[in-house]
């Protein structure tokens, strides 16, 4: 597939080489088409930001970083087919995730209105029949399907994020919370019955610490 809207601008092709150099580092690998995709993605996202204010990260350099192989970080983690990314906001990491896991399925939850609408056209204008943008809200959200895992992304302190997905950890779902620096006090705020197991996140471009915290029934 091709995106001729984002074709020929340089912006564009210092994207898609910032890319390729990161998932390189990183040990990910995405096919050229899911490379292109997700670089059209931003700049979908990069449009509907002059009128909505989806993001505040607008350096096309930083988008790349930040945006796509921050939520890229995750792939080794994901087991399943079904995920459901709370507190998706633009679709991060859910969109990215999409692009390089074709045979899954991704509920993109969010309780903003204009974001799920972003979302909608993205998934019409990219060809991405493996997200399914929801608006609610985790703490109340029950699907008829139970998914493999929830994810979320910077959303909220640990114990709070832990809180909303109760009901799906009482299930044996696990909730895995992508998050910067977590603190031994946020950590250890967690109350049982839950476990929390921490990974290191490496993700090219970002100097600052990432690190996924995977919580789940002891």
């Amino acid at each position: 597939m091709t995106f001729e809207s984002a074709a020929d601008t340089p912006a564009l092709e210092d994207q898609a080489a910032v890319l390729k150099a990161g998932l390189r580092r990183m040990g990910l690998e995405v096919p050229p088409a899911g490379q292109e995709r997700m670089v059209a993605y931003l700049e979908l996202l990069r449009r509907w930001n002059r009128a909505y204010n989806l993001t505040a990260i607008v350096d096309p350099a930083q988008m790349v970083a930040r945006h796509l192989l921050d939520s890229l970080a995750l792939l080794p983690y994901l087991d399943g087919r079904w995920f459901l990314d709370a507190g998706t906001g633009a679709g991060l990491p859910g969109v990215p995730l999409a692009v390089a896991c074709p045979h899954c399925h991704f509920v993109l939850l969010d309780s903003n209105g204009k974001k799920i609408r972003f979302l909608r056209q993205a998934r019409r204008e990219l060809g991405l029949d493996n997200i399914e943008p929801v608006q609610g809200r985790l703490e109340s959200y029950r699907p008829r399907r139970m998914p493999d895992a929830v994810i979320a992304r910077a959303l909220a302190p640990l114990e709070r994020l832990v809180g909303w997905a109760g009901y799906w950890l009482e299930q044996g779902v696990p909730l895995l919370a992508m998050k910067g620096d977590l603190s031994e006090s946020e950590r250890s705020a967690v109350p049982p019955p839950y476990n929390v197991r921490l990974n290191e996140l490496e993700v090219a471009g970002l100097p600052a610490r990432r690190c996924l915290a995977t919580v789940g029934i002891r």
